[in-house]
């Protein structure tokens, strides 16, 4: 009896073609197949279609790409507008802004892409989170902090994916830079420098202008930053917490033979203390 609505099954996906010529392939017994009967479905019946169909891709998404690639191409606008010849002599300041928010867009995006399950972790990146890791580290966090310190939100989770709730933030920035970067497009203009003997690129803009503007762009790289430091820092401390708690709950689960170790042989004062 099959208990997932799926007419066409999932066995013809495995490729089993044995046709059994010594008939090894025995039938189950009737009380086994009541007790498989008896158990709760294992799958659902979209898993079933998505798994037989081998479509199990295309579930999750990020939803700070889009903004993060336009302040990338924005920030790279201003940079190379800035750097326009031999660079423009009083964008300076804010070409070195821009080329460092457009780094930080990259970082930011990479970021959060695997903060949204896009980049799978691959066991040998050790510091930054990644969706299914953190979820499992926060889900534990989340029940020994409601126990401990009484919250009863999901920030013990939601601390590490802070960097993927801040895009109506980051859409004005943009805004802004937007703006900015067709100013700084309107204003350089190009002369003959008589002394260097050959053209220079300037913008017309006033100090005040090109002071505002660099510090809009440094703005929105600390902030990007930020966000990203800090849900890198806020994971590897409840990472760090767990790999605690784990190693001290060994503690509080011991048999009688274990505890007699502890206690007799290979336990320090420290350990029987703290099973006393």
């Amino acid at each position: 009896m099959t208990a997932v609505a799926n007419a066409a099954g999932v066995f013809h996906s495995f490729g089993y073609s044995f046709d059994d010529p010594n008939g090894h392939i025995q039938e189950l017994s009737q009380d086994t197949i009541e007790h498989l009967d008896a158990m709760p479905p294992f799958i659902t019946d979209w898993q079933a279609q998505d798994i037989a169909n081998k479509d199990f891709d295309g579930y999750y998404q990020n939803p700070m790409q889009s903004i993060t690639m336009l302040i990338y191409q924005n920030a790279n606008a201003i940079s190379e507008l800035a750097n326009t010849g031999n660079g423009v002599l009083n964008l300076v300041t804010v070409r070195n802004s821009a080329t460092q928010l457009r780094s930080n867009a990259q970082e930011f995006l990479s970021h959060t892409s695997r903060l949204s399950g896009l980049t799978p972790y691959v066991g040998t990146d050790d510091i930054n989170p990644y969706l299914d890791m953190a979820m499992s580290f926060g889900r534990t966090a989340m029940y020994i902090t409601q126990q401990t310190d009484g919250i009863t939100n999901n920030a013990p989770i939601m601390g590490s994916f802070t960097s993927l709730m801040i895009e109506p933030q980051l859409i004005a920035n943009n805004n802004t830079l937007l703006t900015y970067k067709n100013q700084i497009q309107g204003s350089i203009n190009v002369s003959f420098d008589i002394v260097l003997q050959e053209n220079v690129h300037n913008s017309n803009l006033t100090n005040q202008q090109i002071t505002t503007i660099n510090t809009h762009i440094n703005n929105l790289n600390n902030y990007m930053q930020t966000r990203r430091i800090a849900d890198i820092n806020f994971y590897n401390n409840v990472k760090y917490f767990i790999e605690g708690y784990n190693k001290t709950k060994k503690l509080n689960n011991m048999g009688e033979t274990e505890k007699y170790l502890i206690m007799n042989l290979i336990g320090t004062e420290k350990a029987k203390t703290r099973i006393a």
